[in-house]
């Protein structure tokens, strides 16, 4: 049964939520566990800047049990209920673990508490994170040994999500959650256009361009979609030339110039000039003023709202995934995840890891994702469950909404909407720098969209090369 209470207020965001976070372990973070007298491991905790030292004991099953921190960003009644339910379900599987809680972790803060030594055992973050803290700032614990040892079914979650967490093969990050990008539309307005028969799972780049430019009239244009943010812009780099054709973490060079890579790009840069696209920059007031998006990008949390609104006001809605690539193969959506990592300080490696690696299991998707503020459950096993599809929501009547769009072919075609999911931190947060100020510039028409892309990709490239010198 749904049971999850609707809220008016819901956070908007556009992509994969902003994630806050941290918490202490005390004021010992020299703290050193007992070495076992088997291998080292690759996990094993380094033993400077304040972090433990010695061995994971590998020899058999972690004996879970003790007492951790967990620091999350319990910035609401509602997280916090999340979290809690999250907690009571770990414990009945490990009753022999005490868990503190740090609901008044602020993940901008993240990086000092790592410092200082007093992060969580278990602490709350984003993909988009992982790289940065367990490659520069080497503040996390390896948890894959710890993902065999408790029988971890790596096959029933998402590839991508998995994969998300994993750096140079070995697993740092276990994601809560999952928000695939979406469309939310508005079915009356493509009812009357009569287009209804072409908005269909499976429908493609060039149908969607087209239905956009049909129900585009006085009082709607086709979609708003936001070309400045990176989970829309990095999927359409995929969608002529394959997937993740356009950089290289081996030559540390992307590649924006190739035939074919901006094509996508391109197709929503005319559609805007034509009033039926809006992107968000130049000639709104114009074309879009006034006028409402028949269909408009989205993550799951905010079918609460748009769901909502649209109810107030008799207007029929529903969800359907983005459209695939011409060549389907070379689809791809960008997705956004919350989770867990295990700072490399736990003084309780084994209850930690046990904690984090809870979110991969069918009790841990099941706990948190069944609250208020919950998302899609990152378990294929529960891609049809009715907790998080919104089963028996009579208020509303949701339940026969198109929920699976949330995971359409997830397994196949999701991918980290964050540059900094597959790029250093120093060459994604130029290149986003970039992408905002050239391609405002063509959308504004005072730059043509060859050059911008040789552009980004020189400033880019230079920042990339600098990082090895």
């Amino acid at each position: 049964m749904f049971k999850r209470a609707l809220t008016v207020f819901v956070c908007l965001l556009l992509g994969v939520a902003v994630l806050c976070g941290c918490a202490g372990n005390g004021d010992q973070p020299g703290y050193e566990y007992e070495a076992s007298d088997s291998p080292e491991t690759s996990d094993a905790p380094s033993t400077n800047n304040g972090y433990q030292s010695g061995t994971v004991d590998t020899s058999g099953i972690p004996e879970v049990k003790g007492k951790i921190t967990f620091s999350y960003p319990a910035e609401t009644p509602a997280k916090q209920n999340a979290a809690d339910a999250f907690i009571k379900a770990f414990n009945s599987k490990y009753p022999n673990v005490t868990v503190e809680c740090d609901y008044g972790y602020n993940v901008s803060n993240a990086r000092l508490r790592i410092q200082a030594g007093n992060i969580g055992d278990v602490f709350y973050t984003t993909e988009g994170s992982v790289y940065n803290l367990a490659v520069t700032e080497n503040a996390l614990m390896n948890l894959s040994y710890y993902a065999d040892a408790f029988s971890i079914d790596r096959d029933d979650v998402y590839s991508s999500v998995y994969d998300a967490g994993v750096i140079d093969d070995e697993l740092y990050y276990v994601a809560r959650d999952f928000s695939q990008m979406i469309m939310f539309f508005n079915r009356d307005a493509v009812n009357a256009a009569n287009v209804s028969q072409y908005v269909q799972d499976g429908w493609n780049w060039s149908t969607f361009l087209e239905v956009c430019e049909t129900v585009t009239n006085s009082h709607y244009y086709g979609a708003y979609i936001d070309l400045l943010y990176d989970p829309v812009f990095v999927p359409l780099l995929n969608a002529k030339v394959g997937r993740d054709a356009w950089y290289d973490t081996t030559t540390q060079k992307v590649n924006l110039t190739a035939p074919g890579t901006a094509d996508a790009i391109a197709d929503l840069i005319a559609a805007h000039k034509s009033g039926f696209i809006n992107l968000g920059w130049g000639s709104s007031s114009e074309d879009f003023a006034n006028k409402e998006p028949v269909f408009r990008q989205m993550v799951y949390i905010q079918a609460e709202v748009y769901g909502q609104t649209c109810d107030l006001n008799s207007i029929d809605w529903e969800m359907i995934h983005l459209p695939l690539a011409n060549k389907v193969g070379n689809s791809a959506f960008g997705f956004g995840t919350s989770g867990f990592c295990v700072s490399k300080q736990t003084r309780n490696p084994n209850a930690a890891a046990a904690f984090a690696l809870f979110c991969y299991t069918r009790e841990g998707q099941c706990a948190f994702n069944n609250q208020v503020g919950g998302s899609v459950p990152v378990l294929k096993s529960l891609k049809n469950e009715g907790f998080w599809q919104h089963e028996g929501d009579f208020e509303y009547n949701w339940e026969h909404k198109n929920w699976s769009s949330c995971v359409y072919r997830a397994d196949e075609f999701a991918v980290p909407g964050q540059l900094q999911s597959i790029l250093p931190d120093a060459v994604a947060d130029t290149f986003e720098d970039a992408w905002r100020d050239k391609i405002k510039e063509v959308i504004n028409g005072t730059l043509e969209l060859e050059q911008a892309m040789q552009e980004i990709e020189q400033i880019t490239n230079q920042k990339w090369a600098s990082l090895k010198k």
